[in-house]
C-alpha cells in the first residue's frame, strides 16, 4: 500500500504543479506589459505631438523637393560638376509616431476596417526595437509584435523577434495567421493600384502608386523578404492624393526615438521604380532570396 500512497502523492503534486503553472500562464496571458500605455496623453499633448511630427514631415518634404530640383539642374551639366546632396534626416519620438498614426487613421478611415478585430493600437520603441501592440478582441488581451528593423546592403528587413499575448510569449505562427489575412487583402487590391500607378515628371506619385508601393513593401516585410526601402512622404494628410517617393538610406532606433535618413530619387530611378511597382507581385518574388 505504500507504493499507492506515493503514487497518490505524486499525482497530487503534479495536479498542484499543473494548476500553479496554469494560473501563472493565465495571469501572464491577461497581464499588460509595462510599456503598453505607459502614460495616457491628453488631447492637448497629442495635438502638440502631431504638430511636431507634421513640422518634421513638412521639413523633410521641403528638403527632398529642393534636392530634387538640384538633381534636375545637375543632370543638365557635365558629369562631375556639383556635389552630392547632404543626407536628409528626421527623428520622431514614440509619442509623435502615435499621434501622427492616429491622425492618419482618422483621415484614411482605417479604424472602420480594424475595429472589429482590435482596439487601442500603439507604436512602442524599446531596446532598439519597434513594437506594434493592440488589444486583440479575438483573444481578449493585449497582443504585441516586436520587430528589429535593419538596412542590409540597401534592402530593408524587419524580422519578428517576439510575439506576446499579455506577458505570455507566443510562437510566431500565431502572428503568421494575421499576416496571412493582411497579405490576402493586399494581394486582392494590388492589381488595381498597380494598374493606375503613375509618377509625374516633378517626382510626385499618385495615390495608386503610393498604395501599391507601400503595399508591396508591407508584403515583403511580412514574408521576411529584403524589401526596396522606398517611402512616400505625404503632401497633404487630409486627402492623400499624392506622395513624394524617397529612398531610406539609414535607420536608427535609440532613446525611444526613430531616426530616418533619406535621399530623393533621381528621374532615371523613378522610371525604374514605376516599372517595379507595376510588375505583378508574383513576378517580383519568383526568384528566391540569395539566388
Amino acid at each position: 500500500m505504500r507504493w499507492l500512497k506515493r503514487l497518490l502523492l505524486a499525482v497530487a503534486f503534479l495536479a498542484v504543479f499543473a494548476g500553479a503553472c496554469g494560473f501563472i500562464a493565465w495571469r501572464m496571458f491577461h497581464g499588460v506589459p509595462d510599456w503598453y500605455s505607459r502614460k495616457k496623453s491628453t488631447p492637448q499633448e497629442m495635438a502638440a505631438a502631431y504638430a511636431r511630427a507634421d513640422r518634421q514631415i513638412q521639413r523633410l518634404l521641403h528638403d527632398a523637393q529642393e534636392a530634387q530640383h538640384r538633381q534636375a539642374l545637375l543632370a543638365t551639366r557635365p558629369a562631375g560638376s556639383g556635389d552630392d546632396d547632404e543626407p536628409i534626416q528626421v527623428s520622431f519620438t514614440e509619442e509623435e509616431l502615435n499621434s501622427y498614426f492616429r491622425r492618419w487613421d482618422q483621415s484614411m478611415g482605417w479604424s472602420e476596417q480594424y475595429d472589429r478585430y482590435l482596439s487601442d493600437p500603439q507604436i512602442v520603441i524599446q531596446d532598439g526595437r519597434l513594437i506594434l501592440a493592440a488589444n486583440v478582441k479575438e483573444v481578449g488581451t493585449v497582443v504585441s509584435i516586436a520587430f528589429d528593423p535593419v538596412l542590409d546592403h540597401g534592402k530593408l528587413l524587419m524580422p519578428v523577434t517576439q510575439v506576446l499575448a499579455g506577458r505570455l510569449p507566443l510562437p510566431q505562427s500565431f502572428w503568421r495567421r494575421y499576416e496571412q489575412r493582411t497579405e490576402s487583402a493586399l494581394i486582392e487590391r494590388l492589381p488595381e493600384w498597380q494598374q493606375g500607378a503613375e509618377i509625374a515628371p516633378d517626382g510626385s506619385a499618385n495615390a495608386d502608386a503610393v498604395a501599391a508601393g507601400l503595399g508591396e513593401l508591407l508584403a515583403d516585410l511580412m514574408n521576411n523578404r529584403p524589401a526596396d526601402p522606398v517611402l512616400f512622404l505625404p503632401y497633404d494628410l487630409q486627402r492623400m492624393k499624392r506622395g513624394l517617393p524617397v529612398r531610406l538610406t539609414d535607420l536608427r532606433i535609440s532613446n525611444r526615438s526613430l531616426t530616418l535618413t533619406v535621399r530623393p530619387i533621381p528621374p532615371d530611378e523613378r522610371r525604374a521604380l514605376v516599372g517595379r511597382i507595376r510588375k505583378p507581385i508574383l513576378e517580383q518574388t519568383a526568384v528566391p532570396v540569395g539566388q
